[in-house]
């Protein structure tokens, strides 16, 4: 009991009429008849669409990789007002944010340069 239906029969190559008897199937020509009649063909002008080799697949061309505008990603945990106050500052001065954390580090290094200045 099974209520799939029944696979349709499968079409067969050089069937000449579509009558529901298989009385007029002729079978196609073998390999080698089929290659003298297309060689055949071609020297009267004929020419085939298809390929007579297969053609080796094309190997895509790969780009070249250019190299990162910033080479080195950087990851850091901030706290959320900290976080905030960055992206406030990099929003008003309409700046990136690595170039904020840049000034922040030549501030950072001059500050430090300061004080050991006066220690001396």
């Amino acid at each position: 009991m099974n209520d799939k239906a029944a696979k349709p029969a499968s079409r067969l190559a050089g069937v000449t009429s579509f009558g529901l008897d298989d009385s007029d199937y002729i079978a196609p020509p073998p390999r080698d008849i089929r290659d003298k009649a297309k060689a055949g063909g071609e020297l009267l002008g004929f020419q085939s669409d298809k390929p007579t080799q297969p053609e080796a697949p094309a190997t895509p061309k790969k780009r070249t990789r250019q190299p990162s505008q910033y080479p080195d990603h950087y990851n850091l945990r901030l706290r959320e007002g900290d976080r905030d106050r960055l992206d406030e500052y990099a929003y008003r001065h309409r700046m990136a944010k690595g170039e904020v954390f840049g000034i922040m580090l030549d501030l950072l290094e001059a500050d430090e340069q300061r004080k050991a200045a006066e220690k001396r």
